[in-house]
């Protein structure tokens, strides 16, 4: 009746449970504790242009700074998890990494070529996973 090998929760998901844990922890800590330092996490391309914090691109990925992105977040990675249980976590993460650093770099790409071609100015960019 009840199994403890299915594929309910996060069982043998050890990647996909410490990122619900530990960004979502932090969120609620920025949220909750210490609103007075999100603006530090703001994930903003002209400071990083402009001030070379490319900490920003690193904290704008992990951190969320609104209660509906981190919820919509969390519902990703808990989908995910079940990649998570059929490639292992080893390949999962790679794949988590990969797909971090090439949307980073498309975002960035995607705000210079609308400020070359249109004139556009993309100064922030939604902040999360």
């Amino acid at each position: 009746m009840f199994t403890t090998t299915g594929s309910r929760g996060l069982y043998k998901a050890p990647l996909s449970k410490s990122l619900l844990l530990l960004p979502g922890a932090l969120t609620v800590l920025l949220i909750l504790g210490l609103p007075q330092y999100q603006k530090l996490f703001i994930y903003s391309l002209q400071a990083v242009k402009q001030h070379k914090q490319v900490w920003r691109l690193v904290s704008g990925r992990l951190i969320c700074l609104d209660v509906k992105d981190t919820f919509c977040s969390s519902l990703l990675i808990y989908n995910f998890r079940i990649f998570e249980r059929r490639f292992g976590s080893r390949k999962f993460a790679s794949f988590l990494f990969g797909t971090w650093i090439l949307s980073g770099l498309l975002d960035f790409l995607l705000a210079e070529t609308l400020q070359f071609f249109f004139e556009l100015q993309v100064d922030v960019l939604p902040a999360g996973l």
